[in-house]
């Protein structure tokens, strides 16, 4: 008799972290199936030395039911396929479950960041739609005792960006 209410107690204890298995894939699979849109920039600053800082401010959209924090954030930034610099931010930012969240990066450049790229300047002037801006974000995201890596590129053009602040751009 003892053996036959094992059995069950087993089935059961499998069935449970197969159902709860099942449900954190489903909702990692809704992270990963996220909104992020652009929202503006903060704190600009130009300083004499070339320095050049602000923040780059996001919206999240977390589209799985349970909240997630963001743990550890990592943003390779590259122009026309050239590196320009890493951005870190280690402060933890909690991600509501089915509604949208602010993610905010600070960016600091100096001439010497600029340095690294090689830009046509002309082609920066006159074709900015060809300067592609690419950011590869790699977060970690933390949903209680689980960590996991989310990566993925987020790519827009030097004209994309210019038509955030002058609307009539994108219609020339």
């Amino acid at each position: 008799m003892k053996l036959k209410e094992n059995k069950y107690l087993v089935a059961g204890i499998i069935g449970l972290v197969s159902i709860t298995g099942a449900y954190l894939y489903i909702q990692v699979n809704k992270i990963l199936d996220y909104t992020l849109t652009y929202k503006g920039l903060r704190n600009v600053n130009f300083d004499k030395t070339g320095k050049v800082s602000f923040t780059i401010v996001y919206e999240y959209k977390n589209k799985a039911n349970i909240d997630v924090t963001l743990d550890n954030q990592e943003y390779e930034v590259y122009i026309n396929n050239q590196y320009l610099t890493t951005l870190t931010n280690f402060v933890p930012n909690i991600l509501k479950g089915s509604t949208p969240s602010t993610i905010e990066v600070n960016l600091n450049l100096t001439k010497d960041d600029f340095k690294k790229v090689k830009l046509n300047w002309l082609q920066v002037v006159l074709q900015p739609e060809k300067v592609e801006i690419k950011t590869l974000m790699k977060w970690k995201v933390k949903y209680g005792f689980l960590r996991f890596p989310v990566k993925y590129p987020y790519i827009v053009n030097l004209k994309e960006i210019i038509g955030w602040y002058v609307p009539g751009i994108n219609k020339l």
